[in-house]
């Protein structure tokens, strides 16, 4: 039956409507999230609902090549063509109509939902000696060059002046083992405490989960970041920097050694002195310190709160190498959900409003954490690795299942949820990871590194056999950096 208006059509339709396949997971949560922020009854009565609404915006991440009036249009195009119970309209609401209803709902909702969708990840099984490994990393996206969006966000500078689109700096902590984003920082891409260290202590601030470890860069080392990390009972394995010089104390059997880092903090019980400064102490930590070196690169240094000597230097060297998952993670996020049909997204976001892009950030992680739990669904069920099953390829299957699923009877929807769930199972990525070696070459030369000729080819290595430990072991008479006995 044909409804001879939108608002009679959609009276029957926005009651039940859940998007389908994410609705068993994701639906009770809006209700909850729009019940705290009080929004469970705004623009009730109207084709707008709440809840289409959310839908609406998480489905405008999975549908980057198509506009607002077009993704409405295909998450109900199962109603149209199956049912047919749509009236014979191209455009379902009027120009404008779902701007202004994003900007009523606001992003808090969306904030509260993110949260409310990691809170259900657990349990997650560990997969390093009992802990969970994390990762932080930090990444940029772009948005519309609008007025608000640079005032908010700024342009990073270039040589001939700024950047063409204002750019908003993001902090992501992931579980590896099911590449999950667990959390997210944001600032905006200049100005005092919006770099990559600052965001990571915001998330460290408001961290709940247990028995992890943390797998961090170089570039994130600080040895306030470790010393938070440590305090919380979690475990971390850090690339130390150059510039690091700890004090050694014990040589232990496997090659690595224990150490001592000392830094000045500032003491948060000690009253400031009359002129208003602050007051110091010196905190010491101990850390276990690994040098490994791969064939042709550099020594690298590894620190970390593991002592616990069963688990050796080897063996926590290779586990290291695992933190680039979440450069795979963003790849996903960046190249092949935020697509377009020209192959790539103008900007990484598509609002105009700074509002309106911090609701989408949370869309946008949201929809990537719901493609990744049906991947892991499916994975269970099926007895594979989560991570050797094709991001994209699921992509596709979900796209092109959601809006006839979300059409169907209640009954139906389990039954063509599991033929998903079995067709995403079966999307094995045809060319598994290999572990490759890249010479440090550039193609156009404007750095340090040697320009890349035809020589420069990568090279299959077997990390576990050319992975070699340093053995440095100084001495009091040798090194004065080493602590009396």
């Amino acid at each position: 039956m044909t409804f001879e208006t939108m608002s009679t059509a959609f009276a029957q339709i926005s009651a039940l409507f859940s998007f389908a396949p994410f609705a068993h997971i994701l639906q009770p949560m809006i209700e909850e999230s729009l019940a705290e922020e009080g929004k469970e009854q705004y623009r009730c009565g109207t084709v707008l609902t709440p809840v289409l609404v959310i839908w609406l915006v998480l489905a405008l991440t999975l549908r980057r090549d198509l506009n607002y009036h077009k993704v409405l249009n295909w998450m109900t195009s199962g109603y149209r063509w199956n049912q047919m119970i749509l009236p014979p309209q191209s455009n379902i609401v009027q120009d404008g109509a779902i701007s202004h209803a994003r900007v009523r709902l606001g992003y808090k909702v969306f904030q509260s939902l993110f949260y409310k969708l990691t809170a259900s990840f657990w349990p997650i099984t560990p997969d390093f000696h009992g802990l969970l490994s994390v990762a932080f990393d930090g990444t940029t996206g772009t948005m519309p060059d609008t007025k608000r969006n640079e005032d908010e966000f700024d342009k990073p500078k270039s040589r001939s002046g700024q950047g063409a689109f204002p750019h908003m700096r993001m902090m992501a902590l992931m579980a590896l083992p099911v590449r999950l984003m667990l959390d997210i920082a944001y600032a905006p891409y200049t100005g005092k405490g919006t770099g990559e260290r600052s965001l990571v202590m915001q998330i460290l601030d408001q961290l709940s989960y247990k028995r992890l470890l943390f797998l961090l860069d170089a570039g994130l080392y600080s040895f306030e970041i470790v010393s938070k990390i440590d305090q919380t009972d979690q475990k971390v394995l850090v690339k130390a920097p150059r510039t690091l010089k700890p004090k050694f104390i014990e040589a232990l059997p496997d090659g690595s050694h224990l150490a001592q880092v000392t830094k000045k903090v500032e003491d948060p019980n000690a009253p400031p002195m009359k002129t208003g400064c602050r007051r110091w102490k010196k905190v010491h930590m101990t850390v276990r310190v690994i040098r490994f070196q791969i064939p042709g690169f550099r020594p690298v240094t590894l620190i970390t709160n593991i002592l616990d000597p069963t688990i050796s230097a080897r063996e926590l060297a290779l586990h290291y190498h695992k933190r680039w998952d979440i450069e795979i993670a963003y790849d996903e996020i960046k190249t092949h959900q935020c697509t377009t049909l020209r192959g790539q997204s103008p900007t990484t976001f598509r609002s105009k409003r700074p509002d309106l892009v911090k609701q989408e950030l949370y869309a946008l992680l949201i929809t990537y954490n719901l493609v990744r739990m049906l991947i892991r669904e499916a994975a269970e069920e099926h007895d594979k690795d989560p991570c050797r099953i094709s991001f994209l390829d699921s992509l596709q299957h979900i796209i092109i299942a959601s809006p006839l699923v979300t059409a169907d009877q209640q009954d139906r929807r389990e039954d063509k949820v599991a033929y998903l769930l079995a067709l995403i199972s079966d999307c094995d990525i045809d060319r598994p990871r290999r572990f490759r070696i890249n010479p440090r070459v550039v193609k156009v030369k404007m750095s340090k590194f040697k320009r890349k000729r035809k020589e420069h080819k990568s090279e299959i290595r077997d990390l576990e056999k050319v992975l070699l430990i340093i053995w440095r072991h100084p001495s009091p008479e040798t090194c004065p950096e080493v602590l009396p006995a």
